[in-house]
């Protein structure tokens, strides 16, 4: 019987690298997303603050400094809320960039693995048959010593 041998191992080796190369990526991708989702949630929450603030001043005595300072802070805030927002997205598309790279990488080995699965197959099969015709040759063999010795 012959060893299997698969001559595409070092193909699927390599791919096998750039899937794990590519999950590791967007493992990180989605860190990154979740990262840039917290913080935008953050300055959304200390803009809500900054309008509640805004809206009880406005209901004690008016100070114009201080709804001035306010305000610019408000703006200042509502700026860089616009920018994680902006950074938030930015994240998420290279999130789905990643993972549609990761998807293919995936493709590619399993288009291997189903290779090799055949392949198997085929030898399996082989083996079996040689198999056979070596049962089918014992017993022929058996058969023709045993006639030899009864005439």
């Amino acid at each position: 019987m012959k060893k299997f041998r698969f001559p595409l191992r070092s193909v699927a080796t390599v791919r096998n690298i750039y899937e794990l190369r590519a999950r590791e990526h967007f493992s990180r991708t989605v860190q990154d997303c979740i990262v840039a989702d917290k913080a935008l949630e953050s300055l959304r929450a200390r803009v809500a603050e900054l309008e509640q603030l805004l809206r009880s001043g406005r209901l004690e005595r008016f100070r114009p400094a201080d709804q001035a300072s306010f305000m610019d802070a408000f703006k200042d805030e509502n700026l860089n809320a616009a920018k994680a927002s902006a950074a938030a997205a930015a994240a998420r598309a290279t999130m789905e960039t990643a993972r549609q790279a990761w998807l293919q990488s995936r493709r590619d080995v399993r288009v291997i693995e189903n290779l090799e699965q055949k392949r198997r197959a085929v030898h399996r099969s082989e083996l079996e048959r040689e198999n056979q015709a070596a049962m089918d040759d014992r017993a022929g063999a058996a058969a023709a010593r045993s006639a030899n010795q009864t005439s």
